[in-house]
């Protein structure tokens, strides 16, 4: 079946018990893993038990195409129900996916387990999209950026569930840089949160001077001047960057968790150019566009840092996240050690 408009809220709010799998697709990739997020407590219990959840890629079928079919038919080890979760880069196996899909529509019955689909911007003619959407126990779920009122209304939400407001003309220019991709226009509002003290005092509204200074297409932004140093291995001037913002009273916190966002904007850019597309394309690509003054920059660091070595150094962001969350951590002092460990591995690459 196909979902659209409210009816996708209510779906993944409350989806019918005979649902076998769900497939979300389209441009907006932050969206589709948000959405996809949602379903997973619906489907099971423990989806961080890896007994209970099956990750599988379109990779995986190439060498065996019954593999997909063979994980929906599985009984568990433990009891309960099973996920299984299919990242569908590609749509190579599409004739053979399409097939399995209404197989079990068919015979709903085989299914011991539930399936999430993460797919991309997938077309009207593909087989698996068509699949999902004719048949009455899977359903097809597109992932679309939001508009302008959506995006109003999220920073609405978001900063009110915080006791924070916002100017109408802050909120007019703040718009703007978000569109495009749900999961980094929510990554920008968790930032201006941390930067405004998240509504535990009395606090002015956000104004134009905030969005400059914290938004992800800033001018002036400090924040974006250190990881930019960082990141091209200029660490003597990245590193007094730091210093300066933490003289500033700037959060380390929201210099990681802006460092974090660039490292995903250079994964995405990396999908892009592994896909074929030249460093200029996948730039122009991304969503929301990166800052013209940063381009040059930015297609810098898509030659130092290969895939592999950004998700190693996600990673490590994520683990120093941790530790600056424990009561009483030395925050500046670990975001400042991480900012080193990666400006001297760029630096390494870029000499």
């Amino acid at each position: 079946m196909k979902l659209t408009g409210n009816r996708v809220n209510s779906f993944l709010n409350r989806p019918p018990d005979d649902i076998i799998g769900v497939l979300f697709f389209g441009p907006d990739g932050g969206l589709v893993k948000e959405r996809s997020q949602m379903i997973v407590q619906h489907f099971c219990d423990t989806p961080d038990d890896p007994f209970s959840t099956t990750v599988i890629t379109a990779d995986d079928l190439t060498g065996d195409p019954a593999k997909l079919a063979d994980e929906l038919s599985a009984l568990s080890f433990l009891g309960g129900r099973r996920l299984v979760r299919f990242r569908l880069d590609h749509e190579r196996m599409g004739a053979a996916i399409a097939k399995i899909i209404k197989n079990f529509d068919t015979h709903p019955e085989k299914a011991e387990a539930r399936l999430i689909v993460e797919g991309g911007d997938m077309s009207a003619r593909s087989a698996v999209r068509k699949a999902f959407e004719a048949a009455g126990h899977f359903a097809s779920i597109g992932c679309y950026p939001d508009n302008a009122r959506d995006l109003g209304n999220l920073i609405h939400t978001s900063l009110s569930a915080k006791g924070l407001s916002i100017s109408p003309d802050a909120l007019n220019a703040w718009i703007p840089l978000l569109i495009g991709n749900r999961s980094i226009a929510r990554n920008e509002i968790e930032k201006m949160i941390l930067y405004k003290g998240d509504g535990q005092t009395e606090t002015s509204p956000i104004n134009l001077s905030d969005i400059r200074h914290i938004a992800a297409d800033g001018q002036s932004t400090s924040i974006d001047d250190i990881i930019s140093d960082i990141c091209l291995g200029k660490i003597t001037a990245g590193d007094a960057a730091y210093r300066r913002a933490i003289m500033g009273k700037i959060n380390p916190a929201i210099i990681l968790r802006a460092l974090q966002r660039h490292i995903s904007r250079l994964l995405e850019a990396q999908s892009f150019m592994a896909n074929g597309d030249s460093a200029e394309s996948a730039l122009k690509a991304l969503r929301p566009p990166v800052f013209f003054a940063h381009q040059n920059a930015f297609k810098r660091q898509l030659h130092i840092w290969p895939t592999r070595a950004l998700q190693s150094a996600l990673t490590r962001s994520l683990e120093t996240e941790t530790q600056v969350k424990t009561a009483g951590a030395p925050q500046d002092i670990l975001v400042g050690r991480l900012l080193l460990a990666l400006g001297q591995y760029a630096q390494k690459r870029n000499s």
